[in-house]
């Protein structure tokens, strides 16, 4: 039985936090090229280019515009100060186990010792939920489609500004949450 508290109640309470990435790629050997976090007011505790281990391919850089050369410069990533802003937080991510899964292969493919992220933090999908309040069934995978946070905002009226940004998505994820928890609060009180 699953004790936790529910997306919901994790956005009313206010004591979240909001990560995003943006990565080489979708495969096991691909990491991040640039993270942000915000808190649940919307304030950047993090906003950070990354130099991977590995190039940028071309298909990656089509979809959010970092390039090779825009990296070059970069920092690596940031483990020891995402630890500190993760530890024993709410994690609200649009597509958790997505960037979950990119923190450890990201870690792996420096050499560094694993981290599991997921014991570090509670992890919360918003992606998930707005999967579930948007309602298309997949009778094959016996769940509700994942939409885009693209598709998440518009449904809400939320401007789509700086997709694939880390910064931008976490902030547009955030009006999405605010959303999700004001229409389901008026649901309940019909």
């Amino acid at each position: 039985m699953n004790n936790l508290p529910s997306i919901l109640e994790i956005i009313e309470s206010k004591d979240f936090v909001i990560l995003d990435t943006e990565t080489t790629g979708l495969y096991y050997d691909d990491e991040i090229v640039s993270i942000a976090i915000i808190n649940s007011a919307g304030e950047t505790l993090l906003n950070t280019l990354v130099k991977p281990m590995r190039p940028i391919p071309s298909e990656a850089i089509a979809i959010h515009g970092i390039t090779n050369e825009v990296v070059a410069n970069a920092p690596r990533l940031p483990v020891e100060q995402i630890q500190e802003l993760l530890n024993g937080r709410n994690v609200i991510v649009y597509n958790a186990g997505y960037d979950n899964s990119m923190l450890y292969r990201s870690v792996r493919a420096r050499g560094l010792d694993v981290i599991q992220w997921s014991q570090l933090a509670t992890w919360y999908c918003a992606m998930e939920t707005f999967a579930e309040i948007y309602g298309d069934w997949n009778d094959y995978h016996q769940s509700y489609r994942w939409q885009k946070l693209s598709t998440a905002c518009s449904y809400y009226n939320i401007p789509i500004v700086g997709a694939h940004g880390a910064l931008a998505d976490c902030q547009m994820t955030l009006k999405v949450c605010e959303a999700m928890l004001a229409a389901e609060k008026a649901k309940a009180a019909k």
